[in-house]
């Protein structure tokens, strides 16, 4: 597979049913991605195209908000700040992108240009150049990345490639200095560095 990134050996939740795959597992210093809910780990690789970043690594904060809130106090507030930003390591995501496929002896590829976008998310309504200015990347914008996957099909089967954003998840928490330095929420965010490629023959 070309690309100018590093593999990576995936984790899912649970399996599905499907067609066993032989494929090597491999390893980058990014760590594990996850995968989609139901994915077979055996079928899944992943070309990662930007470096990795060097923040933290961590969770979601699991505190409960000590400032209560009400519609409208925290929309306008000037005093919401993005702290404790934690890189969470590689997702796929759960939107193809594309997909090609036939019958063996072939070889499947997927090469072309897409523009994927950056997500996120917020439990406090707060401006998303505050969510941008500190997890480095727009959270509004979209990146272009070029797909670069190939799958051999087997003669007598036959078989499939798709392609699915791969990103990199981002935790943050939300604090207000209007009440002495309080946490009131959290977020994430989702920057798109590559594809994750799903293949299987039958």
């Amino acid at each position: 597979m070309a690309g100018v990134g590093a593999m990576a050996v995936m984790v899912a939740p649970q399996a599905q049913a499907g067609p066993a795959s032989d494929a090597p597992s491999l390893v980058s210093a990014a760590g594990a991605t996850r995968l989609p809910a139901g994915a077979v780990p055996g079928h899944w690789t992943v070309d990662r195209q930007v470096p990795a970043p060097t923040l933290p690594q961590g969770a979601p904060a699991t505190k409960a908000a000590t400032v209560p809130q009400t519609p409208g106090t925290v929309d306008s507030d000037i005093t919401l700040e993005v702290r404790d930003v934690r890189y969470a390591g590689q997702v796929c995501g759960t939107g193809r992108v594309d997909m090609v496929t036939g019958p063996g002896p072939m070889t499947l590829t997927l090469t072309q240009s897409r523009a994927i976008a950056s997500t996120w998310s917020a439990s406090v309504t707060i401006p998303a150049w505050k969510v941008s200015t500190q997890v480095g990347f727009s959270v509004t914008d979209t990146a272009t990345r070029t797909e670069a996957g190939a799958y051999t099909v087997p003669a007598g089967k036959f078989g499939y490639l798709e392609a699915y954003p791969l990103y990199d998840l981002f935790y943050y928490d939300i604090y207000s200095r209007a009440v002495t330095d309080h946490w009131v929420g959290n977020g994430s965010a989702q920057h798109p560095v590559g594809y994750c490629y799903n293949h299987w023959s039958n």
